[in-house]
């Protein structure tokens, strides 16, 4: 970012990695900040990897610029490039007029290209949010680039539903803009309105129940997600219910119950969300939650077709059963 508003750039930039969010976003960036709007139908070109080849890769990189300081080729899903090992001559010696922007996603270069990008260029590895991050980071996306107050329930909430999905987050805070003027804040409420998620009815709030004991409640969760499945299916269900009751598992059997050790076992910075799940771990004993993981995994099984002899909705009914009775 501090070489686009510079304007000094690099020969080649190399953006690669598991996690496509921030190598869009960075494309983006560089397809937007480089040249002028008015240079960049000359001077300008995005190529893809599946359709195009190398030696047009070559080409456009070698040709001069017209009435601009740059030439600029942007390569996207550079991964389905065939024979994207040819590109290592150029890349050993890039034109210093052109700027070069390969978008590798899913996987990194590799061998001499990934040396000479190194040696000659910026290379750039995309790493995804772990999930014990991604509150936090869900809160510093709705500040920061989109000036939204967010508090760590709903970023729980948006976490939980969502999951890692970056791109789906941002896409999400995108359409928000269209209804709410900037310093809004983000509660539930604004979820369930504009997002769709429901503030009674997710997975949080299942866990919240359980974890609290509350069967009437986990009840009523449970009957509403037989009647959406396909926003709740029991394969997505069942893992998140694994991840909530395997940390309480870590929870009893940590000696470490020091602050710092807190959050390593649950995954989280907010001193309220700790508190809530320490009270839940010790509202089961670890006999117990050895039972319910054995129970998760038994529904797992069932939930994708191995001995399953009834339909999602029923198999959902008797797995949280046998879970508030383990």
């Amino acid at each position: 970012m501090a070489q686009i508003q510079s304007k000094k750039f690099a020969p080649v930039y190399l953006l690669h990695g598991e996690e496509p969010f921030f190598i869009d976003r960075l494309a983006k960036m560089f397809e937007e900040g480089i040249l002028e709007p008015e240079e960049r139908d000359f001077n300008q070109v995005v190529l893809y990897g599946k359709d195009t080849e190398v030696d047009m890769v070559v080409a456009n990189a070698k040709q001069f610029p017209f009435g601009s300081p740059y030439r600029v080729v942007i390569l996207k899903e550079a991964k389905d490039l065939k024979g994207i090992e040819k590109l290592d001559a150029y890349l050993e010696n890039p034109s210093p007029q052109s700027v070069l922007v390969i978008c590798h996603k899913y996987g990194k270069l590799k061998g001499a290209a990934l040396k000479a990008c190194t040696k000659n260029g910026v290379v750039f590895e995309s790493v995804g949010v772990k999930d014990y991050n991604l509150r936090g980071w869900i809160m510093d996306l709705a500040t920061k680039s989109f000036n939204y107050k967010l508090g760590p329930q709903t970023a729980e909430l948006l976490s939980e539903h969502i999951g890692n999905d970056l791109s789906r987050i941002y896409t999400e805070f995108q359409k928000l803009q269209v209804m709410l003027p900037a310093g809004s804040e983000i509660t539930p409420d604004t979820v369930e309105k504009y997002i769709g998620i429901s503030k009674e009815y997710n997975i949080f709030e299942l866990q919240d129940a359980l974890g609290s004991r509350n069967i009437p409640k986990a009840y009523n969760i449970m009957l509403n997600f037989t009647m959406h499945q396909k926003e709740n299916p029991n394969v997505k269900t069942i893992l998140m219910l694994f991840n909530f009751y395997n940390k309480m598992i870590r929870y009893h059997l940590s000696a470490d119950k020091s602050k710092e050790g807190l959050q390593t076992v649950f995954g989280t910075k907010f001193d309220n969300l700790i508190a809530r799940n320490v009270g839940f771990a010790n509202n089961h004993s670890l006999p117990q939650l050895m039972r319910i993981i054995s129970i998760l995994r038994e529904y797992d099984l069932k939930s994708k077709g191995v001995d399953a002899t009834k339909n999602d909705g029923d198999l959902l009914k008797e797995m949280i059963y046998k879970i508030t009775h383990a």
